[in-house]
């Protein structure tokens, strides 16, 4: 079994904006720790990093886990707010993504929200995949 986890932001020059850097470095140490946690339980995690265009910031700054969005496994709130990063990469004023999550707002995604989300996901896949061996 393997979790897939797949990472997506905007990048204008191979460059992305503070909050999608930085949510960057909290994906790959959480894929780290969701390995050390799934191997011994025989499920492989696997990291896609994904590009996107200048105009999709709307879809940027998200993850998927198991194919699932980080904020529907969680149940946070999508929230778009101004990102001077954004602004200065991409020379327009611009708005990004955040999450609101039991209260307290997230405009980078925190590896132990990515790790939380990463179990539920693992434990969803793990769940299906024996259903489909009953069959």
């Amino acid at each position: 079994m393997v979790l897939e986890v797949l990472w997506q932001r905007v990048t204008v020059d191979a460059q992305t904006c503070e909050r999608c850097g930085d949510t960057g470095g909290s994906v790959r140490r959480a894929v780290e720790r969701l390995r050390q946690v799934l191997a011994p339980r025989g499920m492989a995690v696997a990291l896609t990093e994904k590009t996107l265009p200048p105009f999709a910031v709307a879809e940027s700054n998200r993850v998927f886990l198991g194919g699932v969005a980080l904020e529907q496994l969680l149940g946070a709130e999508v929230l778009l707010n101004h990102c001077a990063s954004c602004c200065e990469l991409l020379g327009a004023q611009t708005d990004c993504r955040a999450l609101r999550l039991e209260g307290r707002v997230y405009e980078a995604l925190p590896e132990e929200l990515i790790v939380r989300a990463g179990l539920l996901a693992a434990q969803a896949l793990a769940a299906n995949t024996a259903a489909a061996r009953r069959l």
